[in-house]
């Protein structure tokens, strides 16, 4: 077993999750820590964004004056954040109508973003889960961190059911330190209980990024034949017309869509909806250029 991570054909998979993540990564390398305010004050290293429960006389009224936006002034303990990864890895990730399956379009996300988040001397951990916790790498900020994350994601599979919601609650009560957590899940679970789970984060101060992965063929159904459908996480199977369910499939994507968006917004956590059909390189470069814009 312990020889398992340096046979040849692992060790080609781990190179392309390695290899996509740099590439990926190239051009940030600013990194989200460096304000875009530097040069007003020499005695604080950052800024952030201020939210609910912080201090008030940490706000930064110069740069409000200036931005009209509230930043609180970060001190050196508290410029490397500590971020954890989410990656869901139950059966309904392992759907697949392109190149990518939704769990490798996860994984070469989780890479790109332990990538970036390291070569910014941030701690980053590793969870991967089903119906609950799988496996739990604790942050870290050491370089050798990312062979590590690379081994677990390289170790996944599509397993089990899902329980979002469960799980979020879970890894809250874990990670009691303050600061990031991502989620990289198709979010194919109950929207109130998933939406309990975000608020639990909220409820700890945790800042939150939710990557919703969902495969081309799920958002657009662009099925015309007879076609029999399998339940990935049951044993349910039919066989349908599918022109004749085609809309009513689309209406209640877009509904369970807007659901999510709406409780990601409500509780002040960024949302990205990441479709398989792009180049994950994409999808990051995307959000990372939104996050920049909006400071």
């Amino acid at each position: 077993m312990a020889n398992r991570y340096f046979d040849p054909a692992t060790q080609a998979r781990m190179g392309k999750l390695e290899l996509v993540a740099r590439q990926v990564v190239e051009g940030f390398l600013s990194g989200r820590h460096r304000s875009p305010y530097q040069g007003f004050s020499a005695e604080y290293l950052d800024h952030r964004a201020y939210t609910p429960g912080d201090e008030i006389t940490s706000i930064d009224w110069k740069v409000l004056a200036r931005t009209d936006k509230y930043y609180v002034k970060l001190f050196e303990d508290e410029t490397n954040l500590r971020a954890t990864l989410l990656l869901d890895c139950s059966k309904s990730m392992a759907f697949q109508s392109g190149e990518l399956s939704k769990l490798e379009f996860g994984c070469y996300l989780a890479a790109a973003l332990t990538s970036l988040l390291l070569r910014q001397n941030d701690s980053v951990g590793l969870v991967t889960f089903d119906t609950g916790i799988r496996q739990y790498l604790p942050p870290q900020a050491h370089p050798s961190q990312f062979r590590r994350v690379l081994e677990a994601l390289d170790g996944t599979a599509s397993e089990g059911d899902t329980d979002v919601g469960k799980t979020l609650h879970e890894v809250a009560e874990r990670i009691r330190r303050r600061g990031m957590v991502i989620i990289l899940s198709d979010l194919l679970d109950d929207p109130e209980h998933i939406a309990a789970g975000l608020q639990h984060f909220r409820h700890n101060r945790h800042e939150v990024l939710v990557f919703h992965i969902l495969d081309e063929a799920e958002l657009t159904f662009p099925y015309q034949r007879l076609t029999r459908f399998q339940d990935l996480e049951g044993t349910g199977r039919v066989v349908v017309n599918p022109q004749s369910l085609r809309q009513q499939y689309l209406d209640r994507m877009q509904r369970f869509i807007e659901t999510i968006q709406a409780s990601c917004f409500e509780k002040k956590i960024s949302y990205h909806l990441a479709r398989t059909s792009q180049p994950p390189a994409a999808v990051l470069a995307e959000f990372l250029d939104r996050r920049a814009r909006l400071g």
